[in-house]
């Protein structure tokens, strides 16, 4: 394996598992927000599941599949990041709204993270072999 293409996957698991930390650690604060099916703290821990299988991917089979499937986590939590600073998210499906708040801290490296997992994860798929 190549040194490049070798850092850019222990960077992008490194941002899958920063991103995963801080949707662990914001979970137990969002217990109240809920919506038919779950509470937004149980969207928050299926996101860092996610996070974490994306990045077990990564770890396991460094492919152009679990490339993609990363940027896809990273674009789907980035979208829905960036959204819900502007405005309330209404969920379909009985999922609980995401309300709308300002930027912290978290937010931010959580947002940076993810941008980064978009930025590495295709420099992994463009380097990588196809079968």
């Amino acid at each position: 394996m190549r040194p490049f293409r070798f850092a850019a996957i222990l960077w992008t698991i490194i941002a899958l598992l920063l991103n995963a930390y801080i949707h662990f650690s914001l979970a137990p604060g969002v217990t109240n927000v809920t919506g038919a099916l779950m509470s937004l703290s149980t969207l928050y821990f299926i996101e860092a599941a996610v996070n974490v299988l994306a990045a077990l991917f990564l770890l396991v089979r460094p492919r152009v599949w679990s490339a993609v499937f990363a940027i896809l986590v990273a674009l789907a939590g980035l979208i829905t990041l960036v959204a819900s600073v502007w405005m309330p998210l209404h969920l379909p499906a009985g999922l609980p709204t995401v309300p709308m708040s300002s930027w912290t801290t978290e937010k931010a490296v959580s947002a940076a993270a993810q941008v980064f997992v978009v930025i590495s994860g295709s420099i992994i798929a463009a380097t990588g072999r196809r079968r």
